[in-house]
């Protein structure tokens, strides 16, 4: 065959092809990112909306019965279901597979723009995203102290918070169990009643006049002078002072039917972190959700860096931890499988040098599985591949599938070269022979993985790095059988000296 003659007679070829190989999967090995499991797009988009104050029923009615009727005329859609809760109303629409997710949710967010119009005015803006489980925080950073609520909150959104968020690969940071500075308004309804005013006549008077509206810009012959209208009430004096309304020419303030305390939010959760009893200090959370296609580990390893400076700078009488960090747990995941495939490596290299009894034999051999290997780190990293549970799993898989060529090939080189034939013609002759069965061979494994990864559903998603890393590893241990191992075989197999016991038990 033309591939092993032609590495026979070109070594210095054959060793940079192989070098090459090796060195592009060594960097490759590097640059992979380290997940637990693959990136999956799933087919669901979640729409979420808020109205303050409404029941589940005006919910129902109101909100989520216009955005399905809406959302439902979208093509491609298997399933589509809702909740509707006291404020709140959530739609999850599933899609079919083949539709491409991102153009839904674009879809999506359309039609509930369309919607909006039917929707109560004082609704928020409902949220579109897609569903994707590995966009929850992969960090949790508690906060807590011996000091008010208040005061950790206010460190950890204007101090840590910012510190995170600018961090390559953070998307979002959010805050849990923190309460956040706010003007509280008590009215009493007797004044209220007693001057003819309503609530919603204080709710209108506090848009209108607490904010901020630009005033225009004012044109000259060289310079160019923007108004904005001061409007937004800073005090709680201020506010006990603003005009509500007007009765037979008289000024009814907001001190007149009720005052202003400055102070904090509702409070909806509480935060414990490593509660004792008798011991109830406030804790607040900070969650790091990572950006869409950002490795977990790496953001969790920038994470942490910031974390330890942070530490160094905290207030007397607070302190932080990290309460929950996935990173650590993929780590240790990955590095249990890494720890499983290198004692298969082994296990296999002492199984070949049992039945050869040749270090010389056993070595060329044992070289086609860390050639392989390399050979399929680079593919991944070209396919966009991860070192997840899946790809660490074909590749422990593939250990003992990658020797079986360099095995064959080897063993017809052997036969030969008791046949009396000169070494380089003997591995020429029996790499030949053995060619297009060894293709075969190779041709019938990747029949049997490929596929796997072309398999439906979300299953066929989440094996899709897995069969495509065991083709990928046979296609190249193939190369490397039908390359590197007739040349090796032509300079350094010997043949001679003492039969194998196994072997020559098998023969009588």
């Amino acid at each position: 065959m033309f591939l092993p003659d032609l590495c026979i007679k070109r070594p210095i070829l054959t060793i940079m092809i192989v070098s090459a190989i090796g060195v592009f999967g060594i960097i490759a090995y590097f640059l992979l990112g380290v997940d637990q499991y693959p990136k999956i797009d799933y087919p669901y988009v979640v729409v979420q909306t808020k109205l303050r104050g409404a029941s589940p029923d005006v919910m129902e009615l109101d909100v989520t019965d216009p955005l399905e009727e809406e959302i439902n005329t979208i093509q491609g859609i298997r399933n589509l279901t809702s909740k509707s809760s006291e404020g709140f109303s959530e739609i999850t629409v599933e899609f079919e597979l083949e539709r491409d997710i991102d153009v839904a949710a674009q879809d999506v967010r359309d039609k509930v723009a369309v919607a909006m119009e039917r929707l109560p005015a004082d609704i928020e803006h409902p949220i579109v995203d897609k569903l994707d489980p590995s966009a929850s925080p992969i960090i949790w950073i508690a906060v807590q102290g011996n000091m008010p609520l208040k005061e950790l909150s206010d460190y950890a959104h204007y101090v840590l918070k910012p510190k995170f968020q600018v961090l390559p690969g953070v998307g979002l940071i959010i805050e849990g169990a923190s309460r956040r500075k706010a003007m509280r308004i008590w009215l009493d309804p007797n004044r209220l009643k007693a001057r003819q005013i309503t609530v919603q006549d204080v709710i209108d008077a506090l848009r209108k006049k607490h904010s901020e509206v630009p005033g225009g810009k004012i044109e000259r012959e060289s310079t160019e002078l923007y108004i904005r209208t001061l409007g937004e009430l800073k005090t709680a004096k201020d506010f006990n002072d603003l005009i509500i309304d007007y009765r037979s020419g008289a000024p009814i303030r907001l001190e007149d039917v009720g005052f202003a305390e400055f102070g904090m939010e509702d409070r909806s959760m509480v935060g414990r972190y490593r509660y004792a009893p008798g011991i109830i200090e406030p804790s607040v959370g900070l969650g790091v959700k990572k950006q869409s296609g950002a490795n977990t580990v790496s953001v969790s390893r920038e994470v942490r860096r910031v974390f330890n400076e942070a530490k160094k700078h905290l207030p007397a009488g607070m302190s932080i931890d990290i309460a929950v960090d996935r990173g650590d747990f993929i780590v240790a995941s990955i590095n249990d499988v890494q720890y499983a495939l290198l004692f298969a490596v082994l296990i296999t290299g002492l199984v070949v040098l049992f039945f050869l009894r040749n270090f010389v034999s056993t070595f060329i051999i044992f070289l086609a599985i860390p050639v392989s290997f390399l050979g399929t780190f680079t593919a991944m990293y070209f396919l966009g591949f991860t070192l997840n549970n899946m790809t660490l799993l074909a590749l422990s898989l593939a250990v003992g599938v990658v020797i079986d060529d360099a095995i064959v090939v080897l063993e017809s080189i052997f036969r030969h070269r008791e046949m009396k034939l000169e070494p380089f013609e003997a591995a020429s002759r029996g790499a030949g022979q053995v060619s297009f069965a060894v293709l075969s061979t190779t041709i019938v494994m990747a029949a049997m993985f490929i596929p796997v990864a072309f398999m439906g559903g979300i299953t066929g998603r989440f094996l899709y790095e897995f069969g495509i890393t065991v083709s990928v590893a046979v296609f190249v241990s193939t190369f490397v059988a039908l390359t590197l191992t007739p040349m090796l075989c032509s300079r350094w197999l010997k043949v001679g000296g003492r039969r194998n016991k196994v072997f020559h038990l098998f023969e009588t």
